[in-house]
């Protein structure tokens, strides 16, 4: 079968399994995958490179990010020469930090001109990327969903029980995951029955303080609101997941959500933005199990799909997990690697 280098690979396990799924199956249907060092790249061969979150070879620094951009451009020029095939899953179109936009665009272009095909996560994600590059009208693409999380994330803890009344918030809190508007609708309207859960990590320390604050005033006005501002263990995941009648993501951008994934995997009902990120698992899953935010967010609106969801959470939608198992997607994958190995330049 063919030499397949992932960038990043099993490496990545602990901050995020998604490439380390993708590296056990392809292992699983006979191909060779590993993520040579340095030296390894110049002097190896491979069939194809795949390639996830090319964006963070540009780091704060300028003069660090130009040289990692040099050094990154020279390896896959080589190794395209050689015959290898280089392909992106397009995660996302920009990093989410955007620490360095114009450096970031002129980076990604360079390895757009490169590039033999890309993976996109969903029609909307690819339509989103083809206006944001155009040049990527040209390359073949595989459209083919994020896959579930199987046993990558633990069991939730037998204490971990779904509670009907509780609507959570987690991950990583940054500013396009729409935190700011979740907290804004409980601060319009009274204070319910309900218990609300705040659980991740702040950007920093300033904005960790501004959001305990809020917090705080709003626990102070009579608001059941539980928060723990650091990240979350998988294992903590899994169990804030089970207690959650409703998860709440109001993402202001992105075009795909490993989150909502496993939520949905895992059996907590949404209610989401009407983004790319969310469009296919709208469409998937369907009312109550996920439920599209109407802009702007209000209390109404949570409380609304909270009632709603309460039919279904805790239960797994089997078709959705069978459809998205990692075994199903890797083997699409897998064909389009073949596919593109046929294509001759």
């Amino acid at each position: 079968m063919l030499r397949i280098w992932c960038f990043p690979g099993e490496e990545n396990r602990l901050s995020n399994p998604y490439t380390a799924i993708l590296v056990t199956q392809l292992r699983r249907l006979g191909h060779k995958v590993s993520s040579p060092g340095w030296p390894g790249r110049f002097t190896g061969r491979c069939d194809v490179i795949h390639l996830h979150w090319p964006q963070k070879v540009v780091r704060a620094g300028l003069f660090g990010s130009l040289r990692t951009i040099t050094v990154w451009s020279g390896f896959l020029a080589l190794q395209k020469a050689r015959g290898a095939k280089i392909v992106w899953t397009m995660h996302n179109v920009a990093s989410h930090e955007g620490e360095r936009p114009r450096l970031e665009r002129f980076w990604m272009k360079c390895l757009i001109a490169q590039l033999d095909g890309v993976h996109a996560l969903s029609q909307d994600s690819l339509k989103q990327a083809r206006a944001h590059y155009p040049a990527l009208a040209a390359l073949p693409a595989l459209v083919a969903p994020h896959w579930t999380y199987s046993d990558a994330y633990p069991q939730p803890d037998p204490a971990a029980q779904c509670n009907l009344e509780t609507i959570a918030f987690l991950g990583d809190i940054k500013t396009y995951k729409g935190l700011d508007a979740f907290l804004t609708a409980l601060e319009q309207a009274q204070p319910d029955a309900r218990r609300y859960l705040v659980h991740g990590r702040p950007e920093d320390e300033e904005s960790g303080q501004s959001l305990e604050h809020r917090l705080r005033t709003l626990a102070a006005r009579g608001w059941r609101i539980d928060w723990t501002l650091e990240r979350l263990s998988d294992q903590q995941m899994a169990d804030r997941l089970a207690e959650a009648a409703l998860l709440l993501l109001p993402y202001e951008s992105g075009e795909n959500s490993g989150l909502a994934v496993l939520a949905a995997e895992r059996g907590t009902p949404l209610l989401v933005s009407r983004i790319a990120a969310f469009e296919p698992l709208l469409e998937e899953l369907g009312s109550p199990r996920a439920i599209a935010i109407e802009t702007p967010l209000s209390h109404w609106q949570i409380a609304e799909a909270a009632e709603s969801a309460q039919s279904v959470a805790g239960t797994v939608p089997d078709d959705f997990v069978r459809r998205r198992s990692p075994e199903a997607v890797v083997a699409e994958i897998s064909g389009y690697y073949l596919f593109l190995m046929d294509i001759k330049g």
